[in-house]
Order: structure tokens, then sequence, then C-alpha cells
């Protein structure tokens, strides 16, 4: 008679999935896509992206608010020297 044994691993527990200080930035990260993306992804599809996508999304996103902000600020001092406020 043969016995078979069940292989166990040993290695630590954490070893496979996440820690929870690592889902906070994930959830985090999705959030953030989520929201300035402004619908252009599921929750399901932002959780199943690649890392690597998932950050260069977050930065071509990031990228695009800062160009718009400078652009915002370029058009007011443009209107500022038209009007210039007498005090």
């Amino acid at each position: 008679m043969v016995e078979r044994k069940r292989l166990r691993w040993k290695s630590p527990l954490s070893f496979f999935g996440l820690q929870p200080k690592n889902k906070l930035d994930i959830h985090e990260e999705i959030f953030n896509l989520l929201h300035y993306a402004k619908g252009g992804f599921t929750f399901t599809e932002a959780y199943n992206l690649p890392i690597t996508l998932r950050r260069f999304y977050l930065k071509r996103l990031n990228k695009e608010y800062e160009d718009r902000t400078k652009e915002s600020q370029k058009q007011q001092q443009k209107i500022e020297k038209q009007y210039k406020i007498r005090k």
C-alpha cells in the first residue's frame, strides 16, 4: 500500500497575496484613476489592469491636469495684463 503525502509550501503566509498596506495603496490608485478619468474605466477594468499600465494612466492624467492648470494660469495672467486692476 502506497501512502500519498500532501505537499505543503514552507513559505510565510504573506508570500501570496497582498499586505494590508499594499491594498490601501492599490485602492487609492484605482480611486484616483476612476475619479479623474471621469468614467474612462470601470472598477473591474482598473483593478485588473497590469500595474505598469495603471501607473502609466495615472501619470498621463496627472500630466494632463498640470497642463490644464498651466494653460489657465497663462490665460489669467493675459487677462490681468489687459485689465489692470487700479488700486
